[in-house]
């Protein structure tokens, strides 16, 4: 049995090795309850206000970001490369 139970969304994995035996069980079904109480809350809000609508979003767009940016400096990279490559064949 792994010793991390995934979460869902807002809610964090379970680390089940921080637990007692004693309360393993109860962590889990507590943690199921949890992803579903989560899951029925996110259901009541408001579209725009939804996890997906929200933090998901901004982390595409971060990663939209990030990726565009790590292109540029390829593209930057590449053509310095080129023009130093083109001026000492030129000598």
């Amino acid at each position: 049995m792994s010793n991390i139970l995934k979460g869902y969304k807002g809610v964090i994995d379970l680390d089940l090795s921080l637990i007692n035996k004693h309360h393993l069980q109860s962590a889990i079904k507590q943690h199921y309850k949890d992803i579903e109480d989560y899951k029925k809350y996110q259901h009541s809000l408001p579209e725009e206000q939804r996890y997906e609508n929200t933090i998901e979003r901004i982390n595409r767009q971060n990663l939209y970001f990030f990726n565009k940016r790590e292109k540029e400096l390829k593209d930057e990279q590449n053509r310095r490369y080129n023009l130093a490559k083109q001026i000492t064949d030129n000598n």
